[in-house]
């Protein structure tokens, strides 16, 4: 069976089709990302604004076509923080339905990281000793702490970079000053997740979808090569990813934009994005790895068995 899946993030809309092969494989045939800035405007007051519910509905009538076009026999929708947080998301989900013709689903922020959990897997090896996935959103960031035979703990904080620069809108670059409040704030909401933490003492952190795509093209990107579809994970040390956070975080957005690897709808939320995955690293974390499987391709697996 040839299925779709469309993640509607609260900064981008991704489109995946896929189906399963001989060997019972998920082997993808399409996937794109629009940005959609679904939460731009609106996220802090529970709403989807009227111009972000266009290009939302936009981007869907794109991917439908594409993915009918591809032969995908069932189209599912998942929604997550900017339609579970907004008062007219059911609007938004209704019209969907009756242009379009398929269901999303809006789904809480465990279901989230255990769908993030799925497609990890299918990129990156575990081991016995419990590793972290870390997915930021723009609306969340979801944890789960697990091992190669069991997950040991997940949660979702509405804690995601859109988020972030609506509530602190800082200098750009932004100040040392500005980087502190943004790290006290993380630091205080993200409490349940030191406790797990000090508990377990993880010492890999897996990132995977949005702003770990990009971290995992720029890295590549020091390194002088270009990512192929074919790598669907990419390990590096922190010091690559400290290097990274100093030279960016000392860039204004025009500098930003000229950055390889760093595509312009995440020019204004990657500082966010890096102090986020700075305060995680804080609590012993040594070795990093990009997975190029997220939401979407956790979806498409459970979906198809």
């Amino acid at each position: 069976m040839r299925i779709a899946i469309v993640d509607l993030g609260t900064n981008t809309f991704n489109l995946l089709v896929a189906e399963r092969d001989a060997n019972g494989t998920l082997r993808v045939l399409h996937s794109e990302e629009v940005p959609v800035f679904l939460g731009k405007g609106g996220i802090e007051k529970g709403l989807i604004a009227a111009d972000a519910f266009e290009r939302g509905l936009n981007a869907l009538e794109r991917f439908s076509a594409t993915a009918k076009q591809l032969g995908a026999e069932r189209i599912t929708g998942f929604g997550t923080s900017a339609l579970r947080n907004a008062r007219n998301a059911p609007a938004f989900v209704s019209a969907a339905k009756e242009r379009f013709g398929f269901d999303i689903q809006v789904i809480p922020g465990d279901e989230e990281a255990a769908l993030i959990l799925e497609g990890v897997r299918q990129a990156v090896t575990f081991t016995t000793k419990p590793m972290l996935v870390m997915d930021i959103g723009g609306g969340s960031i979801e944890f789960i702490l697990a091992t190669n035979k069991a997950l040991m703990w997940k949660r979702s904080f509405e804690l995601g970079v859109t988020r972030l620069r609506e509530r602190f809108q800082g200098t750009d670059p932004l100040s040392l000053e500005d980087q502190l409040r943004i790290g006290e704030h993380l630091d205080f909401h993200l409490e349940p997740l030191w406790a797990v933490m000090d508990r377990h003492w993880p010492t890999t952190l897996i990132g995977s979808a949005g702003s770990f795509d990009t971290l995992a093209a720029m890295v590549a990107g020091t390194e002088g090569r270009q990512q192929n579809d074919e790598e669907f994970a990419l390990p590096f040390t922190h010091i690559a990813f400290d290097a990274l956070k100093d030279r960016l975080m000392a860039m204004d957005r025009a500098e930003r934009l000229l950055v390889p690897g760093l595509p312009e709808h995440r020019v204004d939320t990657i500082p966010y994005a890096l102090i986020a995955v700075e305060r995680v690293l804080m609590r012993g974390i040594t070795d990093l790895h990009w997975s190029r499987y997220a939401l979407k391709e956790g979806a498409a697996a459970r979906l198809m068995g």
